[in-house]
């Protein structure tokens, strides 16, 4: 199987690497970090900031994604937060999260359909939040990037399944992995994140069919009460979150 991946140095996108690897996929990698060493032969590595707009650098992206093989798995994962009170954090800060988790894809998605390198019976994952079924106060940016990520595939899905090419939303809560760390409040516990690994192997075994995808028992029962009582989930993530990180953005 052939895979691209974006933000694979680290968390979800790194626990994917190492299980496409495990199971002998080909991997296009695209990370603003430089490529690990050890990685095998069958991991290409296209270190690219993707908040970055020059054309020319996009360019190059493009040919490069146009000499591989098209892709059976395109997993997008590239990923920042903002958090705190909304006017304490820079205007440079939401256009960067904002830059990252909305434009890139989209403008990734573009290069993809346009040099056909989607290959036919492929899927094309854009890994989006939990927090597209609820208000997210203390991170108001990232959630509205996530919502509108989960727009964009909605819009995308029936016109890609034409295509040949299932289109899914991953909204996966809190997992144990760096990116959390840094923007959680102080203090939160780890060990009730679910495990990147996990996660990346529900996205390995998921059926075409299924459009969202909620990993993990407590993910899932967020997810009902915010479409059944969105008011109340908010209020609970005010205090989970908000709450306790008045006096600590970042």
């Amino acid at each position: 199987m052939n895979v691209l991946l974006t933000g694979a140095a680290s968390g979800l996108g790194a626990a994917l690497l190492r299980a496409c690897i495990a199971r002998g996929d080909s991997v296009c990698v695209i990370d603003i970090d430089a490529r690990p060493p050890n990685l095998p032969d069958t991991v290409t590595w296209l270190q690219h900031d993707l908040s970055d707009t020059d054309p020319a650098l996009w360019d190059r992206i493009a040919d490069a994604i146009a000499q591989q093989d098209p892709f059976d798995l395109t997993v997008l994962c590239a990923g920042i937060s903002a958090t705190g009170p909304f006017e304490t954090i820079s205007a440079h800060a939401h256009q960067q999260v904002s830059r990252i988790n909305l434009h890139a894809p989209m403008r990734l998605c573009l290069i993809l359909q346009q040099r056909g390198a989607l290959a036919q019976g492929g899927r094309l994952v854009f890994v989006a939040s939990l927090s597209c079924f609820t208000g997210y106060p203390g991170a108001a940016s990232y959630g509205a990037s996530k919502d509108g990520l989960a727009a964009f595939a909605r819009s995308l899905r029936r016109p890609m399944r034409r295509a040949g090419v299932a289109v899914q939303l991953l909204c996966p809560g809190p997992m144990d992995t760096p990116h959390a760390t840094r923007y959680a409040p102080k203090g939160a516990r780890a060990d009730r994140r679910i495990a990147p690994q996990t996660v990346a192997q529900m996205v390995l075994d998921a059926p075409r069919a299924r459009f969202v995808l909620v990993p993990g028992a407590g993910a899932k029962l967020a997810a009902l009460l915010g479409r059944l009582a969105p008011a109340m989930m908010t209020r609970i993530m005010g205090r989970v979150l908000f709450a306790k990180l008045k006096d600590q953005p970042r």
